[in-house]
């Protein structure tokens, strides 16, 4: 299902979207156990056609601007005391831009992609641009009342008044960390990094049995991850990695 929601009676209210294995990070409930939100009331948010639900969620909801109008209902009803909102890869596009335009008390986003339109990616010369083509080429053909969306970068300049944002991202992993410096400077947003190589920054996090740490307001980065011995070492894992690609790619 596009929409789930599980209702347990909590003042809290976590909407989630997953990234475009489905996942974030890992699968959905893995998730929720290893953030330690499992009795938060949710709703989980998957858009099988990969388009950031700027094109809806068929059939239930035909346009972006009705599950916009269907999560404000919601939540209103739900008198929550504390909403966040979180996401993974391209489910991260979505939490950060739900999260905005329904002032979320927090946002915490994974690895995210600030930007789609295909002018901002040719600006800021992503790669992406090739590897997520078929997606970039259908978000063109949207109409101009979303287009307006496609580039969080530039549309969270204008502050919300109320949000907190938290984007998490692998420091050795440059292609994700400098999407999110497209972020830099923009008020109540704080870009994390964390020692790891990986796009799958939430997963790595429950690995290491961190996750919920970055659902404690506010983040603080733990001591051992400012030591050298452990930044070396990463630095190590992530040009192996890099390497590996390289190889893989040349045999292909």
């Amino acid at each position: 299902m596009p929409l789930t929601i599980e209702v347990k009676g909590s003042d809290t209210l976590v909407v989630a979207a997953t990234g475009y294995g489905n996942k974030i990070g890992r699968p959905v409930n893995g998730f929720f156990e290893s953030a330690d939100l499992m009795s938060a009331d949710r709703i989980v948010i998957s858009d099988p056609s990969k388009m950031l639900t700027l094109s809806g969620l068929p059939p239930d909801f035909s346009t972006f601007h009705d599950l916009l109008d269907h999560l404000k209902s919601f939540i209103h009803k739900g008198k929550y005391k504390r909403t966040i909102f979180t996401g993974a890869s391209g489910g991260a596009h979505t939490a950060l831009l739900l999260g905005h335009l329904m002032k979320a008390d927090y946002v915490v986003a994974f690895a995210p992609y600030p930007y789609v339109s295909r002018h901002e990616l040719e600006r800021q010369n992503d790669n992406s641009i090739e590897s997520m083509k078929r997606v970039i080429d259908q978000l063109s053909k949207l109409s101009d009342d979303v287009k307006v969306y496609f580039d969080l970068n530039h549309l969270l300049q204008d502050w919300n008044g109320h949000t907190e944002y938290w984007v998490h991202v692998s420091r050795y992993r440059h292609c994700d960390l400098r999407r999110c410096r497209s972020l830099e400077g923009i008020d109540n947003l704080t870009i994390v990094t964390h020692p790891f190589a990986s796009h799958a920054i939430a997963a790595e996090l429950a690995n290491t049995g961190r996750l919920s740490e970055c659902f404690s307001f506010p983040y603080s980065s733990p001591a051992w991850y400012r030591r050298p011995i452990w930044h070396a070492l990463m630095t190590m894992y992530a040009v192996r990695i890099s390497l590996n690609q390289r190889r893989a790619r040349g045999r292909g």
